[in-house]
């Protein structure tokens, strides 16, 4: 595949990022950032820092969904440097690690930062303040990896120890614990319906369930290091990147590796984007490079060799471009097939052989067309005969000429040779449960004697007359417990009728039970949801199904009866219910709050951050995340303080209230250094009462940290 266009920036690229506005950002070596117009490749804006990388890994920086903030690792030091892109200015800089960092990150909604060190430690700060808004599950080696999902509820990192950690952002909780990877976790990505996909180095790949905490595919490997991994805006496909200059492309529905090497290219991989608003590839490079891929081509190009039925050429564009598969015009072409080979076999039962090889003439010489087409007239040049055997109702002959030349299995003779089949069945059904009717049943069935596949229905239906009767009865009942009890203990059942009826039931019930529970209308959900898990293919869907309705209707009930308590808990508890409009609205209603919250916090007014809180203070589920505000306030407090030269005794109420609240964290560990620096103390931290962010209640709450003693 050629690239649609080729952008040099004379630096090496670090860092992609397709913005919500269709723009790519991009961050060099040099941390100069730039915004591209996607549509016309040319520079809108952007800005040169002071901060020089000379690792080109794409963990080094990242930019903000909106193109306004930035963020980069700052080489040799244990911080990082953020960046407002708009104003160009460095706006704070943030770490306190033991050691150098070794990956950052800003969530979807601009309201973090993050940075992971080399310690093992990750910190997540308040984008607005620069403020420590706390800390994520320690890893025991470096963090090599930070992913957000896409709504900002979910953080995961990864390591060199082999493990993901994910947090909901909304409690501020470690949420679970994923073991299962092989070597160095170097790229996340959130998928829908809470999956995480996350590469090893080696090229392994595992999407995970975050509901249950456990694997949940592994997809194939691809046999380099892996570099960078983007989605499409659907989430349908993933594009893998790797240090030898190729692109591996994964179908997420199927789970399948469509092409190794999807795109190539001769230069070091450092970094992709996908931008959905023109379906388009970004691929950046260690030589300064951004390749743009347009990954449908030309499709008015298509849609014009579909019209004037020139198959073959299109078709050889799939040798090149494998997506093609997933585009409009490929349907369309595939439904000209299907369309064609139907009439072709029309054709070629009324010995129009001539006119089917017309028909299918645009088709031949397409390859994965040839052989289908070639096999249907071989097998045609023995349709005489087996027309003959149908019309001289020798079925045992007919029904094995179809088992060696398969393309009649279409014919209208074999539809009418079936057709005869099930009505002298349906009539024999009928006879051998009168008195004496076994006799009749055989004779009405003798056509059909000695034919491999029916054999069995013949005899079981005469010798098991009794539990086939027995088996009607319990249709009859709706007695999907004995239906399913004979069944597995009678398999001949299967064949009948019946069964089929009872199936196409079942199937219609399931399309109707999932359409009942997307609609909301959970009473006539969880009634098909409770016939449906006595059958083993539905099993597991319905009874997850079932769970999420009894979670669902608890919140209802809970928002019903402004019970926000409860609903809070049971959306803590239960994260697939984010996906709900309410709770939706309800979370959107506390972002709100949160985001106000964090503007006020620079002022130090524990009241005014209070009375902003005033609505959640009794919720449980949000005293963790209320508290981390809490405590950045304390740490502005305590810093303006000792810029005011407060006594030693004042600020040291301040640390001991501070520690008694949220324990001893990074916030207080730099501040006491600060501390100590201007005033002499005998203070052990260690010494000292601790609390715990997971333990904080607003009760706890003080206008100044530096009163007397809790």
């Amino acid at each position: 595949m050629d690239a649609l266009k080729l952008v040099n920036i004379k630096s090496s690229i670090i860092r992609l990022r397709a913005l919500e506005n269709g723009q790519l950002g991009v961050v060099d070596e040099s941390t100069t950032m730039r915004v591209i117009d996607s549509k016309h490749f040319r520079i809108l804006d952007g800005f040169k820092s002071n901060v020089v990388h000379t690792n080109f890994s794409e963990r080094q920086a990242a930019m903000s969904a909106d193109g306004l903030y930035c963020i980069s690792i700052v080489p040799g030091s244990d911080k990082a440097a953020v960046f407002d892109v708009s104003r160009k200015k460095l706006l704070y800089r943030v770490g306190h690690h033991n050691g150098e960092l070794e990956s950052v990150g800003i969530d979807a909604q601009g309201r973090y930062c993050v940075t992971g060190g080399q310690d093992g430690k990750v910190f997540v700060w308040a984008l607005q303040t620069g403020l420590l808004a706390f800390a994520m599950p320690h890893h025991s080696d470096f963090v090599t990896s930070i992913a957000f999902s896409q709504n900002g509820q979910w953080i995961a990192t990864g390591s060199y120890d082999r493990i993901v950690n994910v947090m909901n952002l909304s409690t501020m909780k470690q949420h679970v614990k994923l073991s299962g990877h092989g070597s160095v976790v170097v790229s996340m990505l959130f998928l829908s319906g809470l999956r995480l996909l996350s590469a090893e180095r080696d090229g392994a790949l595992v999407i995970w369930d975050l509901h249950h905490g456990k694997i949940f595919k592994r997809l194939p490997r691809v046999g380099d290091e892996i570099v960078s991994m983007c989605l499409s805006v659907d989430k349908r496909f993933a594009f893998v990147a790797t240090r030898l200059g190729y692109v591996a492309l994964y179908d997420l529905h199927s789970y399948e590796l469509v092409r190794q090497r999807y795109i190539k290219i001769q230069e070091t991989i450092t970094s992709i984007a996908f931008i959905g608003e023109n379906f388009t590839l970004a691929i950046g490079t260690k030589e300064g490079n951004i390749h743009f891929y347009a990954l449908f081509g030309n499709e008015s190009e298509y849609q014009e060799l579909i019209k004037n039925k020139n198959f073959r050429v299109f078709y050889s564009l799939l040798d090149d471009n494998p997506m093609l598969i997933y585009s409009k015009a490929y349907e369309e072409a595939e439904g000209y097939w299907i369309r064609y080979v139907k009439a072709a076999k029309r054709y070629l039962d009324e010995g129009e052989n001539l006119k089917a090889k017309e028909l299918l003439e645009p088709f031949i010489r397409i390859p994965s067309k040839t052989s289908l087409i070639q096999q249907l007239f071989r097998d045609y040049e023995h349709y005489d005969l087996f027309l003959t055997y149908t019309q001289e109702k020798r079925y045992s002959l007919a029904y094995a000429l179809a088992k060696q030349y398969p393309s009649f299995i279409d014919s209208d003779a074999y539809r009418k040779m079936e057709l005869s089949w099930k009505k002298y069945f349906l009539k024999a059904q009928e006879i051998i449960m009168t008195q004496n009717g076994e006799e009749l049943a055989r004779q009405i069935l003798a056509p059909f004697r000695g034919i491999t596949e029916k054999a069995p229905l013949i005899q079981a239906m005469c010798t098991e007359r009794r539990i086939y009767e027995y088996f009607k009865k319990v249709i009859a009942t709706h007695n999907f417990v004995k239906f399913i009890e004979l069944t597995k203990m009678y398999t001949f059942l299967k064949e009948f009728s019946e069964y089929d009826e009872v199936m196409l039931y079942i199937e219609q019930l399931y399309i109707k039970t999932q359409k009942e529970f997307k609609s909301g209308d959970y009473v006539n959900a969880k009634k098909g949801c409770e016939i449906l898990t006595l059958f083993p293919e539905y099993n597991q869907e319905t009874r997850e199904m079932l769970e999420i309705i009894k979670m669902k209707n608890l919140f209802y009930e809970a928002l019903l009866s402004n019970n926000l308590i409860s609903a809070f808990t049971y959306l803590s508890s239960y994260p697939l219910l984010y996906d709900m409009p309410e709770a939706k609205k309800l979370e959107s209603q506390w972002n709100k709050v949160l985001d106000k919250a964090l503007s006020c916090v620079v002022k130090g007014d524990a009241l005014e951050l209070r009375s902003i809180f005033v609505n959640y203070l009794s919720i449980n589920a949000k005293f963790t995340a209320i508290g981390s505000v809490f405590a950045q306030c304390y740490a502005v407090q305590l810093e303006h303080k000792l810029g005011s030269h407060a006594p030693s005794a004042t600020l040291e109420n301040g640390i001991r209230n501070y520690i008694s609240m949220f324990g001893i964290d990074e916030t207080i560990l730099e501040f006491f250094d600060l501390f100590k620096g201007q005033y002499p103390t005998k203070t052990d931290l260690k010494m000292l009462k601790q609390g715990s962010l997971n333990t904080w209640t607003p009760a706890m709450i003080l206008s100044d940290i530096t009163v007397k003693k809790l």
